[in-house]
């Protein structure tokens, strides 16, 4: 029996795919290789631990571990044993085996969550704001350096991991805890319950441009700057969900929903 924390991805999550009820399991499923496709989670890269998991989205570890099993199957997942095991993003491309449940998840999720991404864009440029206002040396040593390691990340792994470094610094430099929870709400929400900004190469040189200007309006105390500058950038987002759309719908293998 699942168990009540169960309904975090129960309503809209339930109709993602045509033909008939969708059990949670096979939302959440459809949900992970949504994020695989958009670039929530890139080749070789260690998804979150089962229990971590069912906490983030609301679900039991049950629903987790089935649908982690269903999207094993597909291939797009490995389970590695040992000591620094676990479940990894395999290299088989999700456009080869599920190009029409990427397409028809971000076909349902794009339109409902418009009106989100503009409100998440606002609170974050009002976030950058206050950030710009209150931050100290530290803060600004801090950012310096974040900045830096996306600068020199490797891998979308490695961007994705400094981006979450570098805007939590600047929400900390906010100084309100009701700030950093709202954030955190809203990434999540945003991002098919999952937290995790999506990361592709063909938006990182975009990402970078827009990380040196919003870390510049920061450290430099431009308050107004700062906001614009931050909501800019977290349409990016949106973007980048758009973009995977695209490709799923050129990948086409089925009829139509």
């Amino acid at each position: 029996m699942e168990s009540h924390g169960d309904r975090g991805i129960d309503g809209d999550a339930g109709t993602l795919l045509a033909g008939g009820p969708r059990t949670k399991a096979t939302s959440l499923t459809d949900r992970l290789i949504t994020a695989i496709a958009v670039g929530e989670y890139s080749p070789g890269e260690r998804l979150p631990p089962e229990r971590d998991l069912a906490t983030s989205l609301g679900v039991s570890r049950a629903t987790v571990r089935q649908a982690l099993q269903h999207v094993t199957d597909l291939g797009l997942i490995e389970t590695r044993r040992g000591r620094a095991g676990g479940a990894f993003v395999a290299s088989v491309s999700w456009e080869d085996v599920a190009p029409d449940v990427a397409r028809r998840t971000l076909e349902t999720e794009i339109p409902r969550l418009l009106d989100l991404y503009d409100y998440r864009c606002m609170v974050e440029g009002m976030i950058a704001r206050a950030a710009a206002e209150r931050r100290t040396d530290d803060d600004v040593a801090a950012l310096e350096k974040a900045l830096q390691d996306f600068r020199a990340a490797t891998s979308m792994t490695e961007a994705r991991n400094a981006d979450r470094r570098l805007h939590g610094l600047v929400t900390a430099a906010a100084r309100n805890p009701h700030l950093t929870s709202l954030s955190a709400h809203l990434t999540a929400a945003a991002t098919l319950g999952f937290g995790v900004e999506p990361y592709t190469q063909e938006f990182y040189d975009e990402a970078l441009a827009q990380h040196l200007e919003l870390v510049g309006h920061v450290v430099r105390g431009e308050a107004e700057e700062a906001n614009r500058s931050a909501q800019a950038h977290f349409r990016l987002t949106l973007d980048t969900m758009r973009a995977g759309l695209e490709r799923a719908r050129g990948r086409r293998t089925g009829p139509p929903a």
